[in-house]
Parts: C-alpha cells; sequence; structure tokens
C-alpha cells in the first residue's frame, strides 16, 4: 500500500522525535537485559551446583578416611593386644618355672588366657623344626609344620618380628579361615629355637566391618599391599584369600596404597558400581583397610538439591519468559499506539493523504537524498476545477465527499510504493514521482485527470458540467532548480498556464529560454 512507504519516506525524523525509535530500543534492551539475566541466573546455578558437588565429594572423603582411621585404630590395638600374648607365651614357656610345673599346670601357665579371647581360634609353641611342642587344644598335634612360611620367615629371617601370614583355610571342630600371626623363640646365644603362633579367625574383621554403617552398595576391605585379600563386606567366602595383584584395577592403585592414605574414585569390576575408595595403611602390618562408598550414595542429597533447583530454574524461566511475552506484548501495543498516533498526526483526517507538515518533511528528505545520488523527480500540482463555485453551490458537506473522492483516485493511479501524495491545502493536491522524467510525468498525470474526470460528479458552475482537475508538473533539473521550493514554483506556475487555458488539462514546466 503507497500510505505505508509515505509514512516510512516522510515520517522518520516526525517517529525519533516522538519516541518511536525510543520504543524500539527499549524492546531491545529488554531482550538485551533478559538474555543477560539469564547468563548470570545459569552462571549462579551452576556455580551454587559446582560448589555443593565439591562439598558433598570433600564431606564423603573426610568421613570416608574417618572410617578408615578408626577400623585402623581398632586393628593396631587389637593385633597389639595378640602379639603381647605371643611374647607372653615365649616368656613362660622358656622361663624355668614352666620346666617345673606338671603337665596341667604348664597348660593352665600357658594358655590359660586363650579362652577369654574370642576370636583366638589356637596358640602354640612350634619346635625348631617346626613341630607342635604344645598347644592350647586338647592333645598336642603330631604334625610338623616347618615348611609353612610363618615358620621359615622367622628361621631364615631373624628380624622379622611379628609374622602375620595371608588367610589360610584350617579344619579343626569346623572349617575355618584364619590368619596366622607368629614370633620367633631364640635360644641364649640367639639361635632360631623354634616359634610361637596364634590363629585368629578372620570373623573378627567381619564382625569389625559389619558395625560400620557404609550406606547403599557401601563396601568395606583389608587387603594386603602385595594384593592377597583378607576380608571384604558384602561378604563372600570365595574373596577371602583371593590374590587380586594381577587385576587392572589393583595395578592402578598399586603404587598410591604404598602411602599411609589417601583416596580415589574408581569402578569396581566384580559389581561395575563407581565408588569413592578411601584407604589407609595399619602400622606395622602389610594390611591396607579399604571403605569404599558408591557414587550414587554419595551424591543422594546432591542430586536431590539439583532436581528441586532444576524445578525452580524451570519455573523462573517460566515465569520469566510470560513476564517477558506480557512486557514485549504491551510494548509492542504501546509502539503501535505510537505509531497511529504519528500516523493520525501526519494524516489529513478527511482525505487520508499526507498532510502539509508532513509533505514539508517527506520533500525535504527528498530533495536531499537526490542532491546526493543525482536522481531525479517529478512533482504534480493538482487542483480542482472551480470548487470554490462547487461549496458555494452545494455546500461544505458535498464539497468535502468531493476531496476525498478525488484524494481516493489519486492515491489508486500511484502504484509504486515510492510515489507520494499530500494535500497541500483547500482543494489543492501535490503529487511526488521518483526517478520520473518528463514523459513518465505527463503520463500519470493525464491518468489522475482522466480518473477524476470518469467519476462524473455533477457540477453546474462548471464549464464542462462536472468535476474536473488541473494539474501543473514540473521535472527536477539540477541546472534550474536550486532548493524543492524551485521545483514547487514551477509546478505551481504550469498549473496556472493549465487554468488558463481552459483548464482540465496537464501542463508541464518548460525549461526558460536562458537556461536553454
Amino acid at each position: 500500500m503507497p500510505l505505508a512507504t509515505v509514512f516510512h519516506l516522510a515520517c522518520v525524523q516526525t517517529n525519533r522525535a516522538n519516541g518511536g525509535f525510543k520504543i524500539k530500543r527499549l524492546g531491545k534492551a529488554l531482550k538485551i537485559s533478559g538474555v543477560l539475566l539469564m547468563a548470570m541466573v545459569f552462571g549462579l546455578f551452576g556455580w551454587i551446583l559446582y560448589t555443593s558437588h565439591e562439598e558433598a565429594r570433600q564431606y564423603a572423603i573426610e568421613t570416608s578416611q574417618n572410617i578408615t582411621l578408626m577400623a585402623q585404630r581398632d586393628i593396631v590395638r587389637n593385633i597389639e593386644i595378640l602379639s603381647l600374648s605371643l611374647d607372653a607365651l615365649a616368656n613362660r614357656y622358656q622361663s624355668p618355672m614352666f620346666r617345673q610345673l606338671t603337665y596341667n599346670q604348664q597348660h593352665s601357665y600357658l594358655f590359660g588366657g586363650v579362652a577369654a579371647a574370642k576370636h583366638v581360634v589356637v596358640m602354640a609353641v612350634l619346635d625348631d623344626a617346626g613341630k607342635v611342642v604344645v598347644s592350647s587344644l586338647p592333645g598336642t598335634p603330631a604334625n610338623t609344620y616347618g615348611e609353612r612360611l610363618y615358620f621359615t620367615v622367622h628361621r631364615d629371617q631373624p628380624d622379622t618380628g611379628l609374622y602375620i601370614s595371608p588367610p589360610i583355610s584350617a579344619k579343626f571342630d569346623r572349617d575355618l579361615q584364619v590368619v596366622v600371626l607368629s614370633k620367633r623363640l631364640s635360644n641364649q646365644d640367639g639361635g632360631f629355637a623354634g616359634i610361637v603362633v596364634m590363629a585368629l579367625d578372620l570373623t573378627y574383621f567381619r564382625e569389625l566391618f559389619s558395625g560400620i554403617l557404609l550406606g547403599e552398595d557401601g563396601v568395606m576391605s583389608l587387603y594386603s599391599r602385595s594384593g592377597v585379600v583378607y576380608m571384604r563386606l558384602p561378604y563372600s567366602a570365595s574373596m577371602i584369600g583371593r590374590d587380586i595383584s594381577t587385576s587392572a584395577n589393583f595395578l592402578k592403585i598399586k603404587s598410591l596404597i604404598q602411602q599411609n592414605s589417601g583416596s580415589f574414585f574408581a569402578q569396581a569390576i566384580t559389581d561395575g558400581i563407581k565408588r569413592l575408595y578411601a584407604f589407609r595403611n595399619v602400622p606395622g602390618t602389610p594390611l591396607v583397610v579399604f571403605v569404599g562408598r558408591s557414587d550414587k550414595h554419595i551424591f543422594r542429597h546432591w542430586t536431590e538439591s539439583l532436581y528441586t533447583l532444576g524445578y525452580m530454574m524451570l519455573l523462573f524461566m517460566t515465569v520469566c519468559v510470560v513476564l517477558f511475552h506480557i512486557l514485549r506484548n504491551e510494548l509492542k501495543k504501546r509502539r503501535r499506539a505510537e505509531e497511529k498516533l504519528q500516523e493520525l498526526v501526519r494524516i489529513d483526517d478527511l482525505t487520508k493523504l499526507l498532510n502539509r507538515r508532513a509533505l514539508d518533511h517527506a520533500l525535504d528528505d527528498l530533495w536531499n537524498r537526490s542532491r546526493r545520488s543525482s536522481g531525479i523527480f517529478s512533482i504534480l500540482f493538482i487542483d480542482v476545477d472551480y470548487f470554490k463555485f462547487y461549496n458555494d453551490t452545494y455546500g461544505h458537506q458535498k464539497g468535502d465527499e468531493v476531496l476525498a473522492a478525488v484524494s481516493g483516485v489519486i492515491s489508486v493511479q500511484l502504484p509504486r510504493s515510492s510515489d507520494i501524495a499530500a494535500r497541500y491545502g483547500g482543494e489543492e493536491f501535490i503529487v511526488v514521482l521518483a526517478e520520473t522524467n518528463a514523459n513518465g510525468t505527463i503520463f500519470v498525470g493525464e491518468k489522475i485527470r482522466s480518473a477524476i474526470e470518469a467519476l462524473n460528479i455533477p457540477h453546474s458552475k462548471s464549464q464542462i458540467g462536472h468535476i474536473s482537475v488541473s494539474i501543473g508538473a514540473a521535472v527536477y533539473d539540477s541546472a534550474i532548480h536550486d532548493s524543492i521550493n524551485a521545483v514547487l514554483n514551477a509546478a505551481d506556475s504550469a498549473l496556472y498556464k493549465a487554468k488558463g487555458s481552459g483548464r482540465n488539462k496537464v501542463q508541464i514546466s518548460e525549461r526558460p529560454v536562458d537556461a536553454q
């Protein structure tokens, strides 16, 4: 529609002056602010999640380390007690008083406190050949254990001290899995005299670990640094005594567990569960206590917080989007209202064409653009013939109807979006034709004139009996026109020539002789 382009060409400055662009900038600023707000909120959300995740991780590490510390202290304390018991057995066995006692007295003297030790299965003394000399169990076994590691290590390495064997399956009144603790016996000259031994039921470690709550999928283990399994909860008898030193997971941590303590995340081969493992070495022994807590259990509360914050974020985003949509719609309504108001200010209420003020802005803009680009344009000055007589004869209301009809015809005959039509004042109209030469100008002028004549509106005071118009035309010529007013004056002069030569005509301005 031509009026839309007219609005654009003629009223850029008016829009700027009246706030149209301010609303555009406000809408753009609102969009940028919304994006920045979302970025800040998401950044804060991410920072909260990250810090809370790290706090949960650190708390889990500290808790697991504390559990290993408690288990370590309990094991150290009990092994010290058992070690002292072996020392007492060795001292009593080698004391002169022992030889003076009867068999029953010797047994009571050596093993009187064994019954009170809950998990000690047997205590015994072996001579330098590995034969059992005396045992806490009824009767003295005739077996010889000289080939066992817990015997040979003391025979071959005098400085071994307390030796703790790998788990052993032993047959007593029932099958048991035990670990053997042994110490060296020495003669007065320092020679090897045998060993004192103690079989400790591995149920001790099982009961110790069972009293610790590790949460869902939690595990607790006791390994040697060489990779032998002493105990593992959840309990599995097939795991006890197994050598895992060649497994991929153990090889990854083998160098790590040489330290006193530490932690790491790993996925278990047995069940595929990812856990946080904390470990701590038991001083004076080859043992390492492991605590494994499942990743799912550690971050359970964090995951719940994640979902809660996620729902809150979703709600927040929804509210922001709704509010942003409402605000944007309100800004659009305000913009449309202001555009409508601006349009009302620029448009003549009767003819629906540009008014005089809007025309002046459009002509100034057209002049500036034409001077910069060396383009051409044409102006048609249109005047309704004998309009004063028409008003006097038919009344002003009928006169207004004629002006509305004439303006409607002018708009229809200007199909190009670059053409401008305006009411100049009273019964006078201006048409601006961009990039149009003399021939094109006359052609358009004739179209408008003939179309208005074709309306066949009766006019008794006109010589031709109906409403007609006279049109003066001028084409911009940079050689003779130094302002837009010069072009308007040329078109106005041509209009008077058209009226003077009988009206209902199109007259184009001619170039002055001196200019030619």
